[in-house]
């Protein structure tokens, strides 16, 4: 949801602490970013064990009232150099903002990014339903403290038109409710999730329905639970993705512990069973999350 932290951001409505801790170099100019390592196993045959960095990101976010430019370069494990988020803006007014450029879909509970994450993986394996990432276009965002909405108009991956568009509320304290619709030549996807937040606990529940042009259409939905308490955190998640003409539904448990070290480093550790879908039953996994 990183589009509408931007929007919500530039808009005056929000500023990143959560999982960035900005770097401010001048008034105008901050620079914040991660560094993502893992290592995961399967209980397949042969070895298995795959190490590395998934993803080291460095962004830069640049306001002066009232346009505002955020730009991340993405540098993931194969070497690759990729602009994630690389946007310019205007605020409108405090509530209102529109952006140009590369930029994130609003569509999915579950973060692009690991610092979103409450657990390694993701909640679907099949391929069959599809969250957009990222694409070059532009959006409309109006956000206040109970009503957020959007809407993007953007390029295909076949160079044709997508559109976006979303609704989210938070007028209740620690209650969220987001509808999402994607409309794309190649797939049409509907998204509602809705998260609630009391104490140490975070409750979530997603569900996506994707239309494929060409392709077996797909269902997908998702519950988890994060308890946090002191350093400590632990994630339950279970999911299912279904379609169209596949011998098997995945679906997934997630068992996921976790430890803050500090502002800036988290570690966290899952075992997840794959009771369909797959040729394995369970794979383990570790990661380590440097964010500045």
């Amino acid at each position: 949801m990183k589009r509408q932290l931007i929007a919500m951001f530039a808009a005056g409505a929000l500023t990143f602490s959560a999982a960035n801790a900005e770097i401010v170099l001048t008034e105008d100019l901050s620079v914040y970013g991660y560094l993502d390592i893992y290592a995961e196993d399967v209980d397949l045959p042969g070895d298995n064990l795959d190490t590395g960095v998934a993803e080291f990101e460095l962004a830069f976010n640049y306001t002066t009232e009232p346009y505002f430019a955020v730009v991340e370069l993405s540098f993931d494990g194969e070497e690759d150099v990729n602009f994630e988020t690389a946007i310019v803006g205007y605020n409108i007014s405090e509530s209102l903002s529109v952006s140009v450029g590369n930029i994130l879909s609003y569509l999915g509970w579950e973060s692009f990014d690991a610092t979103g994450l409450y657990q390694y993986s993701y909640a679907y394996g099949l391929g069959g339903v599809v969250i957009p990432g990222y694409a070059v276009g532009a959006s409309l965002d109006y956000v206040t403290d109970d009503f957020s909405f959007g809407i993007w108009v953007g390029d295909s991956d076949d160079h044709d038109i997508s559109y976006e568009l979303m609704g989210k509320y938070t007028g209740v304290e620690g209650f969220t409710f987001f509808v999402g619709w994607a409309d794309d030549p190649a797939y049409e996807t509907l998204n509602f999730w809705a998260s609630y937040e009391v104490e140490g606990w975070t409750f979530a529940a997603e569900y996506v329905d994707t239309e494929n042009d060409g392709g077996p259409d797909a269902e997908g939905y998702l519950f988890m639970a994060n308890y946090a308490f002191d350093q400590w955190g632990i994630t339950g998640r279970y999911s299912v993705e279904e379609v169209d003409g596949a011998a098997e539904d995945w679906e997934l448990f997630t068992i996921s512990p976790s430890y803050t070290f500090s502002d800036n480093l988290l570690g966290l550790l899952e075992v997840s069973f794959v009771e369909e879908g797959a040729a394995y039953d369970y794979w383990y996994a570790a990661e380590l999350i440097y964010t500045f």
